[in-house]
């Protein structure tokens, strides 16, 4: 696995549908911005699922399907690489576990990628992306939120700036409804398309961010190995505690 992350880092996706999408954009007025969405948090027993939509107009080396970068501490270095490239807006929606049980994973999936697209179509409106709190945390409890970030350095001014519209590439073969853009699926799409695999990384390394601080507050399943995910590990400990819990 060192080999081929080491030859991950020196590959980024292409870009080939969020090309065509702004070589067919026919709106002079307008330029077009494409976003990237993705989730993590699907195939856990535990914790809450994670959706994130970016715009990331600045090619990275290491971008691609999070899935296929195996060391922890290099999604962390490309993350951090992500969210301060220039012309970067990104948004990252936390779905509860909690919400997860009263509409299901499908559903809770889905709101979050239309609740993360919202937030960056939106992001730098007056009030739009003003929050008390702008922190992942696994100290919150709140049902769902999203948090914002971007690095759009110096505006200039100018009445030759156009305006922007939005288009968003979504993985999988679903698309949210209510979306505030034009939107389309692409099925295996975080390991096709650039924006999409840059989703696909800040979703899996905040999901995995949170599942560290929910380890330190219920160690006993240690959450920071498996990441809720069924392991056999994961399913021992929760046998364990199932068992604890018919003693009284």
């Amino acid at each position: 696995t060192d080999d081929f992350d080491n030859t991950l880092s020196t590959y980024c996706l292409p870009r080939a549908r969020e090309l065509q999408l702004k070589a067919s954009h026919a709106d002079p007025k307008t330029s077009l911005a494409i976003i990237g969405v993705d989730e993590a948090g699907r195939g856990p027993l535990a914790g809450p699922v994670v959706a994130a939509a970016a715009i990331c107009p600045t090619d990275i080396a290491g971008v691609v399907d999070s899935k296929k970068i195996t060391k922890e501490v290099e999604r962390e270095r490309i993350y951090e690489k992500i969210v301060s490239s220039p012309g970067v807006k990104y948004a990252i929606a936390v779905i509860s576990a909690q919400r997860i049980d009263e509409i299901n994973i499908l559903e809770a999936t889905l709101e979050g990628m239309r609740m993360a697209v919202e937030a960056v179509v939106n992001y730098g409106e007056k009030g739009s992306n003003l929050s008390n709190n702008n922190e992942v945390s696994a100290e919150r409890t709140d049902l769902t939120y999203v948090i914002t970030g971007g690095n759009q350095g110096i505006v200039i001014i100018s009445e030759k700036i156009p305006r922007v519209s939005y288009f968003a590439l979504i993985d999988g073969n679903k698309v949210p409804k209510e979306m505030p853009c034009p939107s389309e699926s692409l099925t295996k799409g975080d390991g096709r398309e650039f924006c999409i695999g840059a989703a696909s990384i800040l979703a899996k390394v905040t999901r995995d961010r949170l599942m560290h601080g929910y380890c330190l507050k219920y160690p006993e399943y240690n959450l920071s190995q498996h990441k809720g995910y069924p392991t056999a590990a994961h399913m021992a400990a929760i046998r364990r505690s199932v068992r604890y819990v018919d003693c009284f």
